[in-house]
């Protein structure tokens, strides 16, 4: 090497620091990797990931790396021999970059510093918006190198998310904070900070506040954050309580007047949702994988998308209003699942009704009319709504009590199925010993026995039948010693 380049490569290394990695030894021609970080952009990027029609906003990009091989010619004759490492540029956006550090290029002069600058400027420029879009691209060239179309756009908005996540929380780490709620200064150890809002305070405020949720003797809220009531994630939660037992004792009241329940869509476990109350952003369709801590929208189950609008919940409402249409959507496995979904919803809606006092639904499998709210301890009627402290009588056109649950009509249809194989011989099996038809031939309800008592009541024809016999009753007599047996278990 010459002294120039001698020179240019010693001010490399004391600028670079740890971020100058040398990889030859060779004095004559060196090769070495700058690691070029971009920890502070001028303003936060939108992230797009065009596809699935998400976004949010970053403020931080993982680093780019430029390998350099320097030439004994350099920099009299040639520039050094360059290779740009990054996954999350596409390749027509690095040839374009690569085209730009070219034109760079003048014989006699020191260039590498100047393609430094220049490198920062187009990643800067993007700080209005990176678009990730799916690509296919068939270009080599070994001016860079890319990994984008084998990750995948999706998986790539994943990382970048994951990326500025943990940058923040270094950030945060760094430096003392002052509790907005007790007003002491704590060390960042001590203190925690909500990613989806960034709003903070010390643990020891916090746990009190959760501590006074749990306690509550009437209807328990979701906790979410103290300032802005965003929903938080689970690992938050878990340091909030300091205690496992107190979290899943929290969780546990939480189930108890859940609304909803959702599948994860990369793990399929079962996840309970409850409504937020946040009035900022798209929280409401917020969820998160207690199993796989993977955080998604309820609504199109993707990747959780903060900043807009779920994409397909337009699709949804025109679908709820005109199922037949099926122009809206081109995929008719996404059509299924959402008549399923709405299926789901009517499903709900009419095998329980919520809590007068408190809205926390109950279901009713049998039984009489006499509810017991297990969330705010109000007794209500099941038929007309009353409610109160107590359960005493009240005007309520009052049905006769049922000892069994009425099945819908799609899994009476199914049970009846049950009973008879197609030659007409009856089939024996747990679900028929449990299950008996209505008597009347117009009517053939399917009623499944509950508890011990073998009088049933069919809400569909109003008729008291016998369970052991599937005869119809009259009269007292038909329990007695010289008939059927008014219990009997299973």
């Amino acid at each position: 090497m010459n002294a120039a380049s001698e020179e240019e490569l010693s001010v490399l290394k004391s600028i670079f620091n740890e971020d100058f990695v040398l990889l030859s030894n060779d004095d004559e021609l060196p090769i070495f990797d700058l690691i070029i970080r971009f920890d502070f952009l001028p303003n936060k990027t939108i992230l797009i990931h065009q596809l699935s029609n998400i976004s949010t906003e970053i403020s931080h990009l993982p680093p780019i790396t430029l390998r350099l091989t320097y030439k004994q010619t350099y920099p009299q004759i040639d520039p050094p021999i360059y290779c740009i490492l990054c996954d999350y540029l596409t390749s027509d956006q690095l040839t374009f970059l690569t085209n730009q550090i070219d034109a760079k290029w003048q014989s006699g002069e020191v260039i590498v510093y100047t393609w430094i600058e220049l490198l920062k400027e187009y990643v800067y420029s993007l700080s209005d918006r990176l678009i990730l879009c799916s690509t296919l691209s068939s270009i080599t060239d070994k001016r860079f190198e890319t990994n984008y179309d084998k990750i995948g756009s999706k998986r790539i908005y994943e990382q970048l998310i994951e990326y500025n996540r943990m940058q923040d929380q270094h950030e945060f780490d760094q430096n003392i904070h002052t509790c907005p709620i007790c007003l002491q200064d704590e060390d960042a150890k001590n203190c925690l900070q909500f990613e989806k809002c960034h709003h903070y305070a010390c643990l020891s405020c916090l746990n009190s506040h959760a501590k006074q949720c749990l306690n509550n003797n009437h209807q328990i809220k979701q906790i979410n954050c103290y300032d802005c009531n965003s929903t938080l994630f689970l690992s938050e939660l878990r340091r909030m309580f300091s205690d496992d037992k107190l979290l899943l004792k929290y969780q546990q009241r939480l189930l108890e007047q859940t609304v909803d329940m959702v599948w994860c869509p990369r793990c399929n476990h079962s996840i309970i949702c409850i409504p937020s109350e946040s009035t900022s952003g798209n929280h409401s369709s917020f969820a998160e994988c207690s199993h796989c801590e993977f955080t998604f929208c309820r609504r199109c189950q993707e990747c959780w998308h903060p900043q807009l609008e779920c994409p397909k919940q337009k699709l949804f409402e025109k679908l709820m209003q005109d199922p037949k249409d099926e122009s809206t959507f081109r995929n008719p496995i996404e059509i299924k699942k959402l008549l399923l979904e709405i299926s789901n919803i009517q499903t709900i809606e009419r095998c329980s009704k919520p809590c007068p006092a408190c809205t926390v639904r109950i279901e009713k499998n049998g039984g009489c009319q006499h509810m017991h709210c297990r969330a705010c301890q109000v007794h209500f009627c099941w038929e007309c709504g009353w409610y109160g402290r107590a359960y005493v009588p009240h005007p309520c056109e009052r049905k006769p009590e049922k000892a069994g649950a009425i099945l819908t009509p799609e899994l009476n249809e199914q049970v009846a199925r049950v009973f008879y194989d197609s030659s007409g011989k009856a089939i024996e099996t747990d679900i028929a010993k449990r299950v008996q038809l209505c008597p009347k031939k117009d009517c053939r309800e399917a009623h499944v026995k509950i508890g011990t008592k073998n009088s049933l009541f069919c809400g569909k024809c109003e008729t008291n039948f016998c369970f052991v016999c599937g005869e119809q009753i009259y009269g007292n007599f038909h329990f007695s010693e010289y008939g059927c047996s008014l219990l009997t278990k299973i």
